[in-house]
């Protein structure tokens, strides 16, 4: 049902504003991703094909995490254009899959015989290991951290997530002393941040903090319905973007974070209908099962990393998110009880 109203809201939101029918169109495709959750919730509600998901979901992207390996070792060629090691996509997509997979080999362990349970333990280790270790996706190491998180918080309990929290943080500060490979990637987003105003050429980090401030600026302006769904490139470009401009005058369709995009084109109402379904998935996930756990870990991962990219929508890693709500969050109908 949130879903409906949220997708009811694009639908609306597509009656008005500057855009074109074919940029309203193309928006509104976009968020195709989501109409596959929603589909696949008629399809996963027995815990049997959850199951089934899950661990083929794992076996997929161990045998992605072992080719990875080969390929960061020289042994395979990695994907033309990418890091050594990207075979998934890219980066950012081959690193979240590695992290929820990893939730994925921690939460199947726990019931689990002897020897697969410690075979899922070793395999959530090196999920973990590629992507402290090899990976050079800010996004990866956010995700890791964040279902780290939710895992703790699981395993110690909610009154205890204060210590959940303590213990992330010291493994994230391990981990960024271990791995030069994270240390530097980190590092350089945070000197780019610092440099935006006055760097000389594009820097990834740098063009998010001029899309940001570009974009609430927008938001300011029509904060209430926004500029209409489709319409985010022709407003932003419009008013930011054009020839004689340096790198900050980028023409962007995505301000590569996931609640202002939708701020700009459906206004304050349709991000608090968008967050009132981020809501009601983290309300589904209060169930004690694995797999919503693994589903309570991902949106979290999701929810943070969107600060960042459009990762529900935009990006590759909007398609894991929604199949992985529909499968893990479907649920049995109820059927009346008999007298």
């Amino acid at each position: 049902q949130a879903m409906l109203v949220f997708l009811a809201v694009l639908l609306i939101d597509m009656l008005y504003g500057s855009a074109t029918w074919a940029e309203r169109w193309d928006s509104l495709w976009s968020w195709r991703k989501l109409v596959f959750g929603f589909i696949v919730l008629g399809f996963f509600a027995e815990e049997l094909w959850k199951q089934r998901f899950l661990k083929a979901f794992v076996l997929v992207a161990a045998a992605g995490l072992i080719l990875s390996f080969f390929a960061w070792l020289g042994l395979i060629p990695s994907k033309g254009g990418h890091e050594p090691g990207v075979l998934l996509t890219n980066h950012a997509t081959q690193g979240m899959t590695f992290a929820i997979a990893a939730l994925g080999c921690l939460e199947l362990s726990r019931s689990a015989g002897q020897r697969l349970r410690i075979l899922f333990m070793v395999g959530a280790l090196f999920f973990a290991v590629n992507i402290v270790f090899i990976s050079t996706s800010r996004s990866a190491y956010m995700a890791l951290a964040c279902v780290l998180l939710a895992w703790l918080g699981a395993r110690l309990g909610w009154r205890k997530f204060p210590l959940a929290m303590g213990v992330t943080a010291v493994v994230a500060l391990a981990a960024f002393s271990l791995s030069p490979n994270l240390r530097e990637r980190v590092q350089l987003g945070i000197d780019e941040v610092r440099a935006y105003q006055t760097a000389p050429e594009y820097t990834s980090a740098g063009i998010r903090v001029v899309f940001f401030k570009n974009t609430l600026d927008l938001v300011k302006e029509r904060p209430l319905l926004g500029y209409g769904t489709g319409s985010f490139a022709r407003a932003y470009n419009g008013r930011f973007a054009g020839p004689g401009l340096d790198w900050r005058g980028t023409p962007a369709s995505d301000p590569h974070n996931q609640y202002l995009f939708i701020a700009v084109e459906n206004g304050l109402l349709g991000l608090a209908v968008f967050v009132g379904l981020l809501a009601v998935m983290f309300w589904a996930t209060r169930g004690a099962d694995a797999y919503h756990r693994v589903m309570r870990g991902a949106l979290l991962a999701w929810c943070v990393t969107s600060l960042f990219n459009s990762h529900f929508r935009t990006f590759p890693e909007g398609h894991l998110i929604w199949l992985f709500a529909g499968a893990m969050l479907a649920s049995s109908p109820s059927r009346p009880a008999r007298n």
